[in-house]
């Protein structure tokens, strides 16, 4: 009984030493389509991914002219700070828009 207590105790701190995941690192190069949208404040360009990771790509350069088609996006995953306070940053983004329209 004992040894199966010290074996249960064994597996459960073995389980909560694990390191919690990251969903991106700083570094990481991300690909993935969806539809862009104002943040808060409105120079903010935010994307959500498919797996629903919020992103910043206000550095997006050139911006879409309309925000009404999805756009395949790739960039790199940053720590920087943001005025949009919100999303993971991304740098040294390219994109191209689709034929696939955003739905409302």
């Amino acid at each position: 009984m004992r040894t199966r207590l010290v074996v249960f105790v064994a597996l459960m701190l073995g389980l909560t030493a694990l390191p919690a995941q990251a969903a991106t690192a700083a570094g990481q190069r991300v690909t993935f389509s969806g539809c862009a949208f104002t943040g808060t404040p409105d120079m903010c360009l935010m994307i959500k991914s498919p797996d629903g990771t919020l992103y910043n790509i206000s550095a997006l350069n050139p911006r879409p002219r309309a925000l009404d088609r999805i756009i395949r996006v790739r960039g790199t995953v940053t720590d920087k700070a943001s005025v949009c306070n919100q999303g993971i940053v991304l740098d040294r983004i390219r994109w191209s828009r689709t034929r696939q329209r955003c739905p409302n």
